[in-house]
């Protein structure tokens, strides 16, 4: 054997070795990652969730708990004004506050145009009476003031019908009763909403006893809002906007600071009505995809924990209160919870990584 062929076995052994040790990673790579998410770890970090039984759905034994800190209180019940939820939006009065200009310049030119033509009127019969007693102006005099006032009143039947259209397209495209607020210069309905103080909402009510419900007190949250605003009834509207379903009424909300195209979570409710739900402590809510939840407990399995969406519309002392989705007695993390929403969300980039 050559000196150079005794130098080539040690190199190509080192090349078989590397061969088989990337072939042994990769072929148990699986195995790897199976193990990595039985101990509840990725590669140099070690997490305190067990497991994602899906979406929304951790498992986390006692052990990992009593690490983690967490801290659960029961829901305790609560009594709180019996309501129907509602929902709308922040409407852009732009439109109308054009066509109040347009009715006002308009009703402006008409009153002038009804005194010029009362005046030509008043001209016109001074010079007939005048031409037919013995023909004291000519008839030439007599015929120019005729025609004079026949064109005034030709253009001020033509401004009333210019004014009786602008009319009828607002009504049309607002309603009647808000049309009517708009377009009436003394209107203190509008008068908020003029000077900004006061925003206009599109509400959605149920069209199951729609016309007592809308005469109820309605209170909106924006979307991410505390605290309850009152509002205003002011009119049915003509119709409702996009995939809204219900009958629709506009109410004015007190509020500069309301956007156009805000949404908005409204409660309707009579006057002493009560209904039973549960508090939910203020510290148990978090935050994600623009909704707000809490991680309930699960009554049988008490490793699990599930991630369920509370509402955030009606704050009561200590909490909010929710009428439906949560029973009394439901354990609900208070201490911890954003841990497990950032569990949850590592869990899941994890998956999408190893797929």
């Amino acid at each position: 054997m050559t000196e150079r062929a005794r130098r080539a076995i040690p190199a190509a052994l080192l090349v078989l070795v590397v061969a088989l040790s990337a072939a042994t990673l990769y072929l148990g790579r699986d195995e790897y990652q199976e193990l990595a998410r039985d101990r509840g770890a990725t590669i140099g970090t070690q997490t305190t969730v067990d497991e994602m039984i899906e979406p929304g759905r951790l498992r986390l034994p006692e052990k990992e708990r009593r690490t983690a800190g967490l801290g659960l209180v029961p829901l305790a019940p609560a009594e709180g004004a019996a309501a129907v939820e509602v929902f709308g939006t922040v409407v852009d009065i732009q439109p109308l506050v054009e066509a109040r200009a347009r009715y006002l310049a308009q009703s402006g030119e008409i009153r002038v145009l009804r005194a010029t033509t009362g005046h030509l009127e008043s001209e016109y019969r001074r010079a007939q009476a005048l031409f037919n007693d013995e023909r004291n102006v000519s008839e030439r005099v007599m015929r120019a003031a005729e025609s004079e006032w026949k064109g005034a009143r030709e253009r001020l039947n033509a401004a009333d019908a210019a004014l009786r259209a602008l009319v009828e397209s607002v009504r049309h495209a607002w309603g009647s009763g808000l049309a009517d607020m708009a377009l009436n210069p003394g209107s203190t309905a509008f008068r908020g909403l003029l000077e900004g103080r006061e925003v206009l909402a599109s509400v959605s009510i149920p069209h199951d006893g729609a016309a007592d419900l809308a005469r109820m007190r309605l209170a909106v949250v924006p979307a991410g809002g505390a605290r309850p605003i009152p509002a205003s009834y002011l009119a049915p509207a003509i119709a409702s906007g996009g995939n809204v379903v219900g009958v629709t009424h506009f109410y004015r909300v007190p509020g500069a600071s309301l956007r156009v195209g805000a949404r908005l979570t409204g409660y309707l409710s009579a006057e002493g009505a009560k209904a039973e739900g549960v508090l939910v402590p203020e510290s148990a809510v978090v935050w994600f995809a623009g909704r707000s939840w809490v991680y309930v407990r699960d009554e049988k399995d008490r490793d699990i924990f599930e991630r369920t969406p509370v509402s955030t519309s009606r704050l009561l002392p200590g909490g909010w209160f929710n009428a439906t989705g949560f029973e009394p007695g439901q354990e609900v993390v208070v201490v911890g919870a954003q841990l497990l929403l950032s569990e949850e969300l590592e869990y899941q980039i994890r998956n999408e990584n190893e797929d």
